[in-house]
């Protein structure tokens, strides 16, 4: 079986705040997919309830080396990568003009203005701990709009994407543990939630040498990632592709993997009590659902509160509800999930994962929406490249790409 090239998210490092803007329809992070058959029928969706979201804390600069490559960054950079040489308005002038959308705007528009009312008993529940979810200052769309004040597509990139809270990824830097303590503790301050991604698990892109350079690395990297969240309340997505992607792996390495990621589940239900945990089973145009429900079990999702969906990818709400009632049928258990509608609000209906054209930014983050359902999260920051390929051509994955982020706005 042929695995694509897969992209993941850049963070950065320094941002000034920036605000929500009303109205807002959007949220975060990132993924790509192989060429496995689809296996579940698309159904309907309830609209569900969107997100409130804040902007009024800040957050600590962290460091970390850069890592540029053809596939994606491996850690936090220290320096801000340069946005991808795109249209820029002419220097004869600082007046800007915010451009008008020329194609249709997302087809699934939020229901009603940004809320925030989960139910349950608090304890344990960060949806009931909080007002919201955290727009995190310090993101690369963030951090574009702050450094280009003067180019005419700052407005739409600033309300349409940089203001929406999104997931901030941890790729295996030194500085993650103390970057995701300022990180969580700056939300908490703020009352809002934090989505964070923990992206190492070693053999990273199906044995690529990425990642985790040891069990025993990964092992103390979750340790302090989960000792950093400790019990302030936070939603982490559990390595991206690692499940898909198992059946690349000798069966050594895939005991290996299974095993590192029920040790993350159990560390994070042991020292994050207040953290709901989702273990990343891809989509249902990548993995059976029997089988990604094996594979779940055996990574300990009994002890996670379920899994995610559509990291990175473009494919409907409805489609990956069907496949998590499918996977949930196979579990023979009932564990909720989260869906990355980042970018789905055209659906892609084929299998190009890579920056393909024509899509666009998806609903407001909101909660539930469907049977279990807990979360419709925007994972992936849109205007980040999935790599060097489709509209994207030219750039890395990760890179915020300000002509990529406006065609996604509709313009």
């Amino acid at each position: 079986m042929q695995f694509r090239h897969t992209r993941r998210s850049v963070l950065v490092t320094g941002v000034a705040v920036v605000a929500l803007a009303a109205g807002a329809t959007a949220l975060a992070v990132t993924r790509g997919h192989d060429n496995a058959s689809r296996t579940a029928a698309a159904t309907g969706q309830e609209p569900g309830t969107a997100l409130e979201a804040d902007a009024t804390a800040t957050a600590t600069p962290s460091a970390g080396a850069a890592a540029k490559s053809p596939t994606r960054p491996a850690k936090r950079p220290t320096k801000h990568p340069k946005p991808t040489p795109s249209p820029t308005p002419t220097a004869t002038s600082t007046t800007t003009t915010t451009p008008q959308p020329t194609q249709t705007t997302q087809t699934t528009q939020p229901t009603a203005e940004p809320t925030w009312s989960p139910t349950g008993p608090a304890q344990g529940n960060p949806l009931a701990m909080t007002g919201g979810l955290y727009v995190d200052p310090q993101s690369e769309p963030a951090y574009w709009v702050s450094s280009h004040p003067t180019d005419s597509r700052r407005t739409a990139i600033k309300n349409g994407i940089a203001d929406v809270p999104m997931a901030r990824w941890y790729n295996g830097n030194s500085e993650d543990a103390s970057d995701a303590r300022s990180y969580v503790a700056a939300a908490d301050a703020a009352n809002k939630l934090p989505a964070l991604v923990a992206y190492n698990i070693p053999g990273r892109g199906c044995g690529g040498g990425e990642g985790a350079g040891s069990a025993d690395a990964y092992r103390a990297w979750v340790d302090g990632l989960a000792a950093a969240i400790g019990s302030r309340p936070a939603v982490v997505v559990l390595e991206p592709d690692a499940l898909p992607q198992l059946g690349c792996l000798s069966s050594t390495a895939q005991s290996t993997r299974l095993a590192l990621l029920g040790y993350a589940v159990d560390r994070f239900a042991a020292a994050a009590p207040n953290t709901w945990t989702y273990l990343d089973a891809g989509h249902d145009a990548w993995t059976p659902a029997a089988t990604m429900a094996a594979r779940l079990k055996a990574a300990h999702v009994a002890n996670a509160r379920g899994f995610s969906l559509n990291v990175s990818n473009y494919q409907s709400t409805a489609r990956n509800v069907s496949y998590a009632q499918a996977v949930d049928a196979s579990l023979g258990m009932s564990k909720a999930f989260v869906i990355d509608v980042s970018r789905n609000g055209r659906p892609l209906e084929g299998d190009d994962w890579c920056n393909p054209s024509g899509e666009l930014i998806g609903p407001a983050p909101r909660a539930g929406g469907a049977t279990g359902l807990d979360l419709q999260l925007w994972v992936k920051p849109p205007g980040e490249s999935d790599g060097d390929c489709g509209i994207g051509a030219g750039t890395y994955a990760g890179e915020f790409v300000p002509s990529i982020a406006m065609k996604l706005l509709g313009y």
